[in-house]
């Protein structure tokens, strides 16, 4: 990749996405205005060894069989999010369609005091937020990092 910034969120994406089956947090819309229960870092996320990441990822995936390995997204709409006024990184929600069930990940902007940035009607910026149903083991083999 030409843009280190871009290779490190995509791979906080890939990150993200190993742990789409852990339990949901049990914070509901009436805590959404309370703020973190701990300090926010705006800046977590660290860059990673090959042979670590690896070893966390073929870790989930003995754990978690039948589970999705990882989630894809393109380049296009990561950098719509990143380039978003406020937005100094990315939340990765795991979602179910309610149509078909079928699973996937919503990306969502955050600004640097850990609030999501949502298209809301009190918002001055209509925000965008991402979805994607791509994941692996059913549409790919270029999954290596598990291999």
């Amino acid at each position: 990749m030409k843009n280190p910034a871009l290779t490190v969120a995509l791979g906080c994406l890939a990150v993200g996405a190993a742990f789409l089956t852990l339990p949901p947090r049990r914070r509901g819309d009436a805590d959404r205005n309370k703020g973190p229960k701990k300090p926010f870092d705006p800046k977590a996320g660290n860059p990673i060894p090959e042979a670590q990441a690896a070893e966390h990822a073929k870790k989930y995936k003995k754990k978690y069989k039948d589970n999705t390995s990882s989630n894809y997204c393109a380049e296009e709409p990561i950098r719509k999010l990143l380039d978003q006024p406020d937005c100094v990184g990315i939340r990765m929600y795991r979602a179910l369609n309610p149509d078909d069930d079928r699973h996937s990940i919503i990306l969502v902007g955050v600004n640097e005091q850990g609030y999501d940035l949502l298209p809301g009607k009190q918002q001055a910026v209509a925000y965008l937020l991402i979805e994607s149903y791509e994941k692996c083991p059913s549409n790919c083999d270029g999954n290596t990092l598990t291999k």
